[in-house]
């Protein structure tokens, strides 16, 4: 009897006999003979697999604990031996990942850990580089910081003063500016009479509508009704 296989582009396919390997087979459509003999094609995938998020508990480097939301993208690169283990490269995967990221969390603070979640993939990524023999780890992205409610609240005050203060020191700004305006202000008008009496026209004009006003040579006398 004859069995035929057909091997996607996207996959790799290992031949067994009698359960011993052969070969890896391109893609491509094949038949065996099975007469006296077991044929087995073996498949997995070729293309780059996601390995859903995983929560991990960690220690920050200032000794806070926290969580992190951990995903990797990776390849498999020895189907071999990735199919003569019974495919257990994920759980390989989630130990090494477990470990990596508690290592890189206890290397950085709770700032750092915040602030630098790219950086942080990369670390862990490092890590995981050549711990699994089937698996090119291509990328791991850390999806989420996860702190204990009263972490958030610290972290929240703390953001909170450095708000207040930016405030306070914007106000003393805008008032010293407006004590250096009112007292250059001063000073051109103490040096420059005539230029007092013309701001108090000024000051008079919208009021002045059908009154008369009288300057003496040293005062401004009131405005009278025409």
């Amino acid at each position: 009897m004859w069995k035929t296989e057909t091997v996607n582009a996207w996959e790799h396919a290992l031949l067994y006999v009698n359960g011993s390997f052969r070969k890896v087979l391109p893609a491509g459509r094949y038949s065996f003979l099975t007469i006296g003999r077991r044929v087995q094609v073996h498949r997995i995938p070729a293309y780059p697999l996601y390995f859903p998020t995983q929560t991990i508990d960690v220690v920050s480097a200032d000794r806070f604990a926290l969580r992190l939301g951990v995903a990797v993208f990776a390849r498999i690169c020895d189907p071999r031996t990735a199919v003569e283990t019974q495919n257990q490269y994920g759980q390989k995967l989630m130990i090494a990942m477990t470990e990596a990221a508690a290592t890189a969390g206890a290397e950085r603070t709770l700032e750092a850990l915040f602030s630098d979640r790219k950086g942080l993939g990369e670390a862990v990524r490092d890590q995981l580089a050549g711990k699994i023999a089937e698996l090119e780890i291509q990328a791991v992205t850390i999806t989420t910081v996860i702190a204990p409610p009263e972490i958030r609240r610290m972290l929240t005050e703390v953001e909170r003063a450095k708000h207040e203060g930016a405030a306070a020191l914007e106000r003393a700004r805008s008032e010293q500016a407006a004590l250096r305006s009112l007292a250059n202000a001063a000073r051109l008008l103490k040096d420059n009479p005539d230029l007092m009496r013309l701001r108090t026209l000024q000051a008079l004009s919208p009021t002045g509508k059908g009154a008369t006003l009288v300057l003496g040579q040293d005062a401004i006398a009131a405005p009278r009704p025409a």
